[in-house]
């Protein structure tokens, strides 16, 4: 039987510069940290002077964003990216029905669908590899996978990494280190770690048979509505899906561009939607009156500003 491991950043960074990517450390359902604290982007005098992301930076919007958030400028800290086009492979867990019928899931898998070729994720080329590569900004989905609560309605980091490797264990998935894995979590489970208090998604990986793998979480935040879906019904027509394609939006560009923590991101630990969480640039009325900002296939969405690398360290943007 093959295992799966939940690896936070200050374990996937000692993993790799270890040289040793065919095990992983025991699974742990305590919140990712950073040197044995979870992670405060508050700036106080006594700040270290670099910090390590973390995964977690796709921040609630109850907390105060720190002035400084925009100020440090992006940093390639020598690490992998991710090149090229992605699979995507997505498990939707808990209540969703149907994924091919459910308007939530299809406001997930649209986003992800609409994304290539777009403005939006024409920034990520800008987040280059050593030898200038970077990824496209495409997706390859395969057929999306239901999961009815094997672990509950409350879910640990560990849990989520163990309800993808569930799907690897039986052959539904194929085992794909260039893949991303996205547990999508419909709006009555729990994520304990903080989703809602600390965080509305996040990026990381696991140790599948010795083999390190792309994990993303993102949940549907009807259940913290204040954090992570202040807006009301989006464009779309819902609170939580519309409010969760933001959130998925950045958590793609984040694990692209920092997929082992040793990629891009700040003297803060933020990675590049991390810095622009809660923006939003220039908007416009959806048909439904509700706000939105970039317009993909058929839908419309209000989307997170992401980080635009520049001359004179960077700024917010909707494109390059």
């Amino acid at each position: 039987m093959r295992t799966g491991n939940f690896l936070g950043a200050t374990t996937l960074l000692a993993l790799l510069s270890a040289g040793c990517s065919d095990a992983g450390p025991p699974p742990s359902t305590a919140p990712v940290t950073v040197d044995g604290r979870v992670p405060s982007f508050t700036l106080t005098s006594s700040s270290p002077r670099v910090i390590l992301p973390t995964g977690k930076g796709i921040d609630v919007a109850t907390d105060a964003l720190p002035a400084g958030r925009t100020k440090s400028t992006m940093g390639y800290h020598n690490g992998q990216i991710m090149l090229g086009t992605q699979d995507v492979y997505f498990i939707f867990y808990g209540n969703w029905g149907d994924p091919s019928t459910s308007t939530n899931a299809n406001i997930l898998t649209d986003l992800v669908g609409g994304l290539c070729a777009r403005p939006y994720t024409d920034i990520w080329k800008a987040y280059t590899d050593a030898s200038g590569r970077s990824a496209n900004g495409c997706f390859i989905m395969s057929l999306p996978i239901v999961d009815a609560y094997s672990h509950g309605t409350t879910l640990s980091d560990a849990d989520v990494a163990d309800v993808a490797k569930r799907q690897l264990d039986s052959g539904a998935l194929p085992e794909d280190p260039i893949g991303i894995y996205i547990v999508a979590t419909s709006a009555d489970v729990t994520e304990s770690s903080g989703f809602g208090t600390s965080y509305c998604a996040w990026h990381g990986r696991f140790v599948h048979g010795g083999v390190p793998l792309n994990l993303g979480f993102i949940g549907l935040p009807d259940q913290a509505p204040a954090a992570c879906a202040p807006f009301g019904v989006g464009p779309n027509g819902t609170v939580g899906a519309d409010a969760a394609a933001s959130h998925l939006a950045g958590m793609l560009s984040d694990h692209t561009t920092d997929p082992g923590f040793a990629g891009w991101y700040d003297k803060l630990g933020l990675e590049m939607a991390d810095k622009c969480v809660w923006t939003f640039g220039t908007t416009y009325t959806a048909p439904n009156g509700a706000k939105a900002n970039v317009h993909l296939g058929a839908r419309d969405f209000l989307l997170q500003q992401l980080w635009v690398p520049g001359k004179n360290g960077g700024a917010c943007g909707l494109h390059p």
